[in-house]
């Protein structure tokens, strides 16, 4: 178990962490953080944002968290002509939650689409914030998976190119 998986375990088992909420947000390559700070006080404007877009996934009555910065997440679902079907996508940053209720979620981001990783503590739970590149391509077929072209299945793509 690494650094950061021990410390939310402690965190969890002290603090009763219930909460977990992720965001993961598409970088704008064109913001400028000198243009922001220049003319608008650091802040960023209609024509320079940040980010394109950010989701926010939050899961409450978490029992256990724990975060692999490098695994193999499967992909599963039924498909209309092929039926049931599952795939290993390799190298994902993966985080696996289990809930009070005995669910688990679970949520899973290709590691060459990640440029940065910033991990919170709060008294009600754990936040987790992934920068996503702004030039990598990448399918999210289902909420909380964001897969890189590149390891997206090749048997559940239809003239996708890289």
């Amino acid at each position: 178990m690494d650094e950061w998986n021990l410390i939310i375990s402690y965190f969890i088992n002290t603090h009763r962490m219930s909460t977990f909420r992720l965001t993961c947000a598409h970088l704008n390559d064109l913001f400028s953080p000198e243009l922001a700070n220049a003319k608008h006080q650091g802040a960023e404007t209609p024509d320079n944002h940040k980010y394109h877009w950010e989701d926010e996934l939050e899961v409450q009555d978490v029992t256990s968290l724990e975060i692999k910065e490098q695994d193999v997440y499967v992909l599963k679902g039924a498909h209309p002509t092929q039926g049931d079907f599952a795939y290993e996508v390799p190298r994902v940053y993966l985080v696996s939650l289990n809930r009070t209720d005995g669910s688990q979620v679970q949520f899973a981001i290709s590691n060459q689409l990640i440029q940065a990783v910033h991990q919170q503590e709060f008294p009600w739970g754990v936040h987790v914030l992934i920068e996503l590149k702004d030039n990598e391509p990448f399918a999210n077929p289902i909420t909380g998976i964001y897969i890189a072209n590149h390891d997206f299945p090749k048997q559940l793509t239809v003239n996708v190119k890289d």
